[in-house]
């Protein structure tokens, strides 16, 4: 918890809202030595894992020891098959990789929405196209799957067989709508049923609840839309949070007050918390005997602009007059997550999704149920 100084200040208007820092990429890719791979990078590690233990490196622009002069800072443990690299410059850098006979080569550039991570596979060898065979699945199955998905981390040291029969996947995607985010924070990709289940996320950064139907949360692939098969999920998203507010005034206060950001005014004498449901500035003043005042100023601001702290904590000493601190938790988006199926087949023909495509989930809102 940071404790921060509070000076007073005049009224202002809050500034406009910043938008967080993008959260990075996570990539996969195939393993390939006929073209360069360009990544982007930033102040947060990217790291990239190979099919096989590194040998050697050739690098330019690249450094290994901290605090260099260099575009790239590389890092990677001898014997092991991945290495992480990250941004010092606004700048490119190119690395060559070298495994057996072969020797994979990279281009760094800066970016603020980085990649995190990348996993570079074999390609898979082509089979056979085989007769096209159906897929029947029955509710019971369906709901089967599911629980399967739910506890899947719990139990899979208990189903080793779980880790060839089950693809995993974490994605982290968010996927951002006016008011509501979603994000993809699980794929599980059972291949005998041709099914996917996706365990996501529902943000809501509004200040009313927000309503949806499970049956027509949709799934996008490329061109084509499917249709859940079965979910479990909340089908309300509830209301952004309040921001709450506590405090601890000296013994010779004699009144508290609060002023909204619409100018509306409250004791807090009585208290030692309050929530906070209006965004803007507020006031603070506490007076005592002899005409003696504190007053701190704060912005109650959503969502919390980049580096800013919070809470926001503001503290004075033990024998000071008025407020001798204050803690402003800011509100939160209000949150719940559920797991929705998909399966891949019409008419009993095999879809084959891959969870490795790029997904989109596309969940329309309401505010009345």
């Amino acid at each position: 918890m940071l404790a921060v100084a509070f000076n007073a200040r005049a009224q202002t208007a809050p500034p406009p809202a910043v938008r967080p820092p993008p959260l990075g990429v996570m990539q996969k890719a195939i393993l390939e030595d006929s073209k360069p791979y360009e990544v982007a990078v930033g102040a947060v590690p990217t790291t990239i894992l190979l099919p096989a233990a590194i040998e050697a490196f050739e690098g330019n622009n690249i450094t290994t020891t901290p605090n260099t002069a260099a575009a790239v800072f590389l890092q990677h443990e001898p014997g092991t098959r991945f290495f992480s690299v990250k941004s010092l410059l606004p700048a490119t850098a190119d690395l060559n990789v070298i495994i057996g006979d072969s020797v994979y080569s990279f281009r760094f550039y800066y970016s603020e929405n980085p990649t995190r991570t990348l996993t570079i596979e074999p390609a898979k060898t082509v089979k056979p196209e085989s007769p096209v065979h159906t897929v029947r699945i029955t509710a019971r199955r369906l709901y089967d799957i599911l629980q399967d998905a739910k506890t899947y981390f719990a139990i899979k040291e208990q189903h080793p067989e779980w880790e060839r029969t089950i693809e995993v996947a974490a994605p982290g995607k968010l996927l951002e709508y006016p008011g509501y985010r979603v994000v993809i924070d699980q794929v599980f990709r059972f291949d005998r049923d041709d099914t996917l289940v996706f365990r996501a996320i529902f943000l809501n950064d509004t200040a009313a609840p927000l309503y949806y139907k499970p049956n027509e949360i949709g799934l996008r692939v490329g061109q084509n839309l499917y249709w859940p098969s079965f979910a479990q999920v909340p089908r309300m998203i509830p209301p952004r949070g309040t921001a709450r507010l506590t405090w601890d005034v000296s013994p010779d206060v004699d009144s508290l007050e609060i002023t909204n950001p619409k100018g509306g005014k409250a004791s807090l004498l009585d208290r030692t918390s309050a929530p906070l449901s209006e965004l803007g500035e507020y006031v603070v003043i506490a007076r005592g005997k002899g005409g003696r005042t504190d007053t701190i100023k704060f912005a109650v601001k959503f969502p919390l602009p980049p580096k800013e702290p919070n809470p926001l904590i503001v503290s004075k000493g033990p024998r000071d007059f008025g407020i001798r601190k204050l803690v402003l938790s800011q509100p939160e988006p209000g949150q719940n997550f559920g797991y929705i199926c998909y399966t891949g087949t019409a008419d009993g023909r095999r879809a084959d999704l891959s969870i490795l495509n790029d997904f989109s989930l596309i969940v329309p809102t309401s505010t009345s149920p």
